[in-house]
């Protein structure tokens, strides 16, 4: 097994001129990024949550390619019946099989519990270390990964089939920061501490790169497709062309709207979607009334923890 080798974080990170400064960071993200692409402790994604997704997203795929994917592992098979009959999709009926669960509920649903359900098996908590909270960081991640999938729903705007996970691995590049380079990330949580600036900001001020870039290598190993890709590493730093709706932004709104969400009631998000101007001519003339998205995103925060609770 490779063992990652850090650099030091302080080394040469006061110098004496913005080109040794440079030439820091480009050790780092060299660094950074050759262990997530080599190095073989580096968690890899299971074989059964990759052909689910190229099953669920190819449009000539069947139900059947799909149930005979999943059908191998029963622990998994009853994991899913599970949430398929639980209040998280609602269903009026009770699904006794993988096949019942995939014509009610669909193939893309399908592939995004077997994904969640693998990638929190691959990430276990690492107890010890304080400066990261690992239940509150997948809580998180589900619930960008279910506002995300919201906000193309409020907007009336199609969905992509890669919302949900890409969502859900958006901040990807964070985890593995704290889980193989965990020096960094020490030295990144007491920059904020001390300076209040956002994550990603300091993150490339530390290191040269955010935890967007990071989570896009580490799914690039894992030979996901290329807008799952894009839309993580693209989620905090983009081009400024970048389409208003497109999958990074999209991501991006909805981690916004994360940090609010769990820090007011409905009224006050109410009030301030109605009053934020930069709300108003992004959503533009689009969308349901207020009250209904209101409420719709207040419903994805507690769908995430439902989720949650099931699949682990």
């Amino acid at each position: 097994m490779n063992a990652i080798r850090l650099l030091h974080p302080d080394s040469d990170a006061s110098p004496a001129n913005g080109g040794e400064d440079a030439l820091r960071k480009v050790r780092i993200v060299t660094e950074i990024r050759s262990a997530v692409q080599e190095v073989r402790d580096l968690p890899t994604l299971p074989n059964i949550a990759i052909q689910a997704m190229r099953i669920a997203s190819n449009k000539n795929s069947s139900a059947v390619e799909l149930e005979k994917v999943i059908n191998v592992d029963v622990a998994l098979t009853g994991k899913i019946l599970r949430t398929a009959n639980s209040a998280y999709y609602g269903v009026p009926r009770k699904i006794d099989s993988l096949r019942m669960a995939l014509v009610v509920i669909g193939m893309d649903e399908i592939s995004n519990l077997v994904t969640t359900s693998s990638i929190l098996k691959m990430f276990p908590s690492r107890p010890g270390i304080q400066t990261f909270d690992v239940a509150q960081f997948w809580f998180h991640s589900a619930a960008v990964a279910e506002l995300t999938t919201g906000l193309y729903d409020v907007l009336s705007l199609p969905r992509p089939g890669a919302a949900y996970v890409s969502g859900l691995l958006h901040d990807l590049g964070r985890l593995i920061l704290y889980q193989y380079f965990n020096h960094y990330h020490v030295k990144i949580m007491e920059l904020i501490e001390r300076r209040r600036i956002p994550t990603h900001q300091t993150e490339i001020e530390v290191i040269g790169v955010d935890h967007g870039h990071i989570g896009g290598w580490l799914i690039q190993r894992w030979n996901l497709p290329e807008e799952i890709i894009n839309a993580v590493s693209q989620h905090h730093i983009r081009p400024q062309d970048t389409p208003q709706y497109s999958l990074p932004v999209m991501i991006d709104r909805a981690n916004s709207l994360f940090y609010h969400l769990m820090n007011s009631q409905p009224d006050e998000t109410a009030a301030f979607l109605r009053d934020d101007r930069d709300w108003q001519e992004w959503i533009g003339s689009r969308g349901a009334p207020i009250s209904t998205i209101v409420a719709n995103l207040f419903g994805r925060l507690d769908r995430a923890r439902s989720l949650l609770d099931m699949m682990r």
